[in-house]
């Protein structure tokens, strides 16, 4: 199980983004797993109030962990992964190397369900966007996800 932090290149790379998580001053952790031969990085979050997550802690009354509608795709480890692996609070790298097998599941079920709507969407451009895919920084690499580039409806 690694963490990491994106890079400054990655950063500038998807400035123009909205979905992609930002901090100017202290950057997300984030948590990379490869699912069909992408390598994905999962931000760690607090204060997290929708059920696209799997939470590592809410001891503090805040929903602390894993934030699956802000993934995003690597398309280049070496530019985009600061290479230096961070720490995270003993209790929630616990958490989560406990459910590590879970995570993955989940967030497979995740990318699966976002893709099937989008495909849906781009069939029938009538149909409602949903949060999952309105707020879903998947949707800037629908290329790398084998989807039809469609960004603008979404």
């Amino acid at each position: 199980m690694e963490f990491h932090r994106l890079s400054a290149a990655f950063y500038a790379q998807y400035s123009n983004c909205a979905e992609i998580l930002t901090k100017e001053y202290r950057p997300y952790y984030v948590l990379l797993i490869e699912l069909n031969n992408l390598i994905y990085a999962i931000p760690l979050r607090s204060h997290i109030t929708h059920s696209y997550c799997y939470i590592a802690d809410h001891s503090s009354g805040l929903n602390s962990g894993l934030d699956y509608s802000k993934a995003v795709v690597i398309t280049d480890r070496l530019k985009y992964i600061d290479p230096v692996p961070v720490t995270v609070r003993q209790h929630e790298f616990n958490n989560l190397k406990q459910q590590e097998y879970l995570i993955k599941k989940q967030f497979n079920a995740y990318v699966k369900i976002y893709k099937k709507e989008i495909i849906r969407r781009q069939k029938e451009e009538d149909i409602p966007v949903s949060s999952l895919c309105r707020y879903s920084a998947l949707k800037y690499f629908h290329k790398e996800l084998g989807l039809i580039d469609n960004i603008h409806s979404v």
